[in-house]
């Protein structure tokens, strides 16, 4: 806990990092909670399966219990027009069993009513273990602003569906804190926290390498971070989602260390 924020760490600041060595990743620099990839974004492999090995899951739990690191989020469905969430439900289950409160979503179906009903459908079997589902926009999908995302929540018609804020994808889509404020509160779910160049890749291709591989500690770039802070409560929780190539040589327990530390000086510096 740093300035009143739980901090949790991002799958992609220790991508590769396998989920036990990520818990003790987390705990060693600090962090309060982990993300865990559960599933494969669209069209990328799982390095490290969890879903399914009872023996894994065990051990993941046992030792964040004794380290004391708690989950706050799994990642990431994608909705695709084919998609059948039936096959979602062992995921969500796992979630649970781990106690996490959010799973990350994103869409890639460009039929809004669709979505919106396997969203609503998912989430309905997220509901019945307290968990909720974040839709994560992205300039290259088809839920590609903040606007949609928000468009796409309304149209499920569910009350535990609602939005991870990531500020580079803000930034990159054309949003800006002005689009967050304009916003319900409630409906931010999370924070993904990083910095980057005012200056935007050329394509979404750039966008894509930007994102996984070449994002900037927070308080290092020009987006305007601290404005952001400012619409947003007090006590968000913040997901530190760090990953840069250049930190290729630091072993997993650095990048998770340099992310703490970077955002822990990034929060300090606001306002009181």
């Amino acid at each position: 806990m740093h300035n009143h924020h739980k901090l949790s760490l991002a799958y992609l600041t220790v991508q590769g990092c396998p989920p036990v060595e990520l818990v003790t990743c987390a705990a060693a620099a600090g962090y309060d909670a982990a993300s865990l990839r559960l599933i494969a974004p669209h069209g990328l492999s799982l390095a490290h399966p969890i879903v399914g090995n009872k023996p894994l899951i065990r051990e993941i739990q046992k030792t964040a219990a004794d380290l004391g690191i708690s989950f706050l989020d799994g990642e990431v469905f994608t909705l695709l027009p084919e998609t059948d969430v039936g096959n979602w439900l062992p995921i969500i289950e796992t979630a649970a069993e781990f106690g996490m409160p959010l799973m990350q979503i994103t869409c890639e179906d460009p039929e809004l009513s669709r979505a919106a009903d396997n969203l609503g459908r998912i989430a309905d079997a997220a509901s019945e273990h307290g968990i909720k589902m974040a839709i994560e926009f992205m300039r290259w999908r088809s839920t590609a602003t903040i606007e949609d995302a928000a468009r796409l929540a309304n149209a499920s018609g569910r009350g535990n569906v609602g939005i991870l804020l990531d500020a580079l994808h803000l930034s990159r889509s054309g949003g800006s804190p002005a689009a967050v404020a304009a916003l319900p509160p409630d409906l931010i779910l999370y924070l993904q926290l990083c910095d980057a160049p005012m200056r935007q890749p050329i394509d979404n291709a750039g966008c894509i390498d930007e994102a996984r591989n070449a994002r900037m500690m927070p308080g290092d770039g020009g987006l305007w971070l601290k404005e952001l802070m400012a619409t947003l409560p007090k006590d968000i929780t913040i997901s530190v989602e760090t990953p840069h190539r250049g930190d290729a040589m630091l072993s997993f327990q650095e990048k998770a260390k340099s992310g703490m530390a970077a955002t822990r000086e990034f929060l300090a510096s606001l306002p009181a």
